[in-house]
């Protein structure tokens, strides 16, 4: 791990993972005024998630509150799909709200750093990270947390799982990716088109549970994301790299970084399981 990550300087960092704002309130109240501000910046959400409930429930206590607000795609994720199917291991955007005691933190991701990582910011992706960050503005003063390490350049480490799935078609692969992750106990929301990619959500209670009592603000990556794409007779298809995760504070050093290798070598499996080579772009 040392070989691919090395430390940033904080005083001098300018991009943030996640931006985060605190909220006072009641959880219903908290995400009322969440919706409301996602719409009055332009931004639909397509579904709520009561992740907290779901984890307690599998888990047992001593989880908070958490609920995810998925958003519905619109010209930036399309956009930022069309250039880098990778950018689909964040899209559509998540807004996740956390807490408890009638206080709540309400986050999402920073456009700036992770979709310069994937070399597609500008344009209405730009656009799309902007409105985030209003939606947000609207509940309070808006905080950036910046990640504590940052993926070496050198190291050839992608911020995804990419495989290529060869003579294949893109439903086919969508249905066995599906399969697999059921057959290794995820939960699975219904897929979603964003252009030309299909976004598939699977969420694991377990590992839920770990990671957001480590770094709460990891939220913006749930539910994880898979995602394919036709690419002429074969099939693109991946998943988020979860050792990204690594690079939020407090995380390495934590239980998180096991469940977190947990994680990569069950969704590697499934990618391999249905017939996903390693795959570079440009190759």
């Amino acid at each position: 791990m040392r070989k691919l990550l090395v430390l940033l300087v904080a005083a001098g960092l300018s991009l943030a993972q996640s931006l985060v704002v605190e909220v006072k309130g009641s959880l219903e109240a908290v995400e009322g005024r969440t919706l409301a501000a996602l719409k009055a910046v332009g931004l639909e959400p397509d579904r709520v998630l009561n992740l907290g409930e779901q984890v307690r429930q599998v888990t047992g206590p001593g989880f908070p509150d958490y609920r995810l607000i998925v958003l519905k795609p619109e010209k930036g994720s399309l956009e930022a799909v069309s250039k880098n199917p990778m950018a689909a291991i964040v899209l559509p955007p998540t807004v996740f709200i956390t807490g408890g005691g009638e206080r709540y933190t309400v986050g999402t991701f920073d456009g700036r750093l992770l979709f310069g990582m994937l070399g597609v910011y500008g344009g209405e992706v730009e656009r799309l990270t902007w409105r985030l960050e209003a939606a947000l503005g609207r509940l309070g003063v808006v905080k950036r947390l910046p990640p504590a390490m940052m993926p070496d350049p050198s190291s050839g480490m992608m911020p995804a799982l990419f495989y290529r799935v060869p003579n294949a078609a893109l439903e086919d692969v969508v249905l066995q990716v599906e399969a697999e992750l059921a057959a290794n106990g995820l939960n699975l929301l219904p897929n979603v088109k964003v252009g030309p990619v299909t976004v598939i959500m699977p969420c694991k209670s377990e590992w839920a549970r770990v990671m957001f009592l480590t770094q709460p603000a990891g939220g913006f990556a749930a539910p994880c994301r898979f995602f394919a794409m036709q690419m002429g007779r074969d099939v693109l298809v991946g998943a988020i790299e979860p050792m990204l995760m690594t690079i939020m504070p407090g995380v390495m050093g934590s239980p998180a970084v096991a469940m977190l290798q947990e994680a990569r070598q069950v969704m590697s499996s499934v990618l391999e399981t249905v017939g996903g080579v390693p795959y570079r772009p440009g190759q």
